[in-house]
């Protein structure tokens, strides 16, 4: 967002902040008997302020770049409201600065320790308990170049004390990024694969290639740090829809398995019933078998019982008719000689 600069009207106050190395708080207001701060109440309010110089981003790739990083903290931080997260926004930092209308807003910036839902139009510090971004992010075209890595840094570093700024030029495809060190701003070192590390968000900033909205190729986007992509909160959606397609895929199968392993124990069940069946009628075919040859045997037994028993009658007929025939020998008379 480029610099801003509007007649506005303001009640005449006399304010004086230029001993002081930090930004100004209520205590540094002037005021009336009963403590409270004159100046705050006639200071303009958020919603008096200009909020919109009517210019367009520098192109459709900075609006997309823009939000695709707000879409990004928003959702990793899904769970927290104590932080607030803007882009493209009037950032009201000094009353001072309101009265020379001079006004600075950061293509997107991260304010710690606020509350997330208040709405906003634009970012007044005396209505935020004085805080100010400890994150920015500038989106470099040709005509921002200079100022971003020139005046605006010295304007972040030195008066809004941002703990991290950083900038990406996507014509350049150069990531640069500082850091607040005992004298100022100090480079951050970058990682192997070209990312900046962000203390204050905790997470990587790094260069992606993909399409986000109407914007297709090299956009600034933020990693974990196990490298993996911060997700948007339609990326995240997506990947839970087809996690639990995954899901849904890998239950189908097991069910399927579980499904072919009963059919397999039925079978096998009807194998074994089967395999039961054959041994019983085995069974029973030896035990015919056996009753016939045990009644063979009795037969056998039966006949060579009889057939000793005929021998043995025979055998006594046969020696009584010899006694018999003795008998009658022996009363025949003597024959001559």
């Amino acid at each position: 967002m480029t610099p801003h600069s509007e007649t506005v009207e303001f009640p005449e106050i006399v304010l004086d902040f230029s001993a002081l190395d930090r930004l100004p708080t209520d205590r540094d207001l002037p005021s009336d008997e009963s403590g409270d701060p004159v100046a705050l109440r006639t200071m303009p309010r958020g919603s008096d302020l200009p909020y919109d110089d009517g210019e367009p981003m520098e192109s459709p790739w900075h609006r997309d770049a823009m939000i695709l990083l707000i879409d990004a903290i928003e959702n990793h931080w899904r769970d927290r409201t104590d932080f607030y997260a803007g882009g493209n926004m009037f950032v009201y930092f000094s009353p001072e600065r309101v009265f020379n209308k001079n006004f600075r807003g950061p293509d997107f910036f991260v304010v710690k320790g606020v509350e997330r839902y208040r709405p906003r139009v634009s970012w007044v510090a005396w209505e935020e308990n004085s805080r100010l971004p400890d994150v920015i992010v500038e989106l470099i075209s040709p005509s921002t170049a200079t100022i971003d890595r020139g005046e605006k840094r010295v304007l972040y570093g030195n008066v809004f004390r941002t703990a991290e700024y950083f900038c990406y030029d996507p014509i350049g495809d150069r990531l640069e990024g500082w850091r607040q060190g005992p004298a100022g701003y100090v480079p951050i070192p970058a990682e192997a694969d070209g990312r900046l590390w962000c203390q204050q968000l905790g997470v990587f900033v790094g260069r992606w290639d993909g399409t986000y909205l109407k914007t297709t190729g090299r956009l600034p986007r933020f990693f974990a740090p196990d490298g993996s992509l911060v997700l948007t909160g339609q990326e995240l959606t997506a990947q839970k829809a087809q996690s639990e397609a995954l899901r849904a895929g890998v239950e189908a199968q097991r069910a399927a398995f579980e499904a072919a392993r009963a059919d397999a124990e039925t079978a096998r069940a009807d194998a074994e019933a089967v395999r039961a069946d054959a041994e019983a009628a085995r069974a029973d075919v030896e035990a015919v078998a056996r009753t016939a040859a045990e009644a063979v045997a009795d037969t056998e037994t039966a006949r060579a019982a009889a057939e000793a028993a005929a021998r043995t009658a025979t055998e006594a007929e046969n020696a009584r008719l010899r006694r018999e025939l003795d008998a009658l020998r022996a009363q025949l008379p003597p024959t001559a000689p």
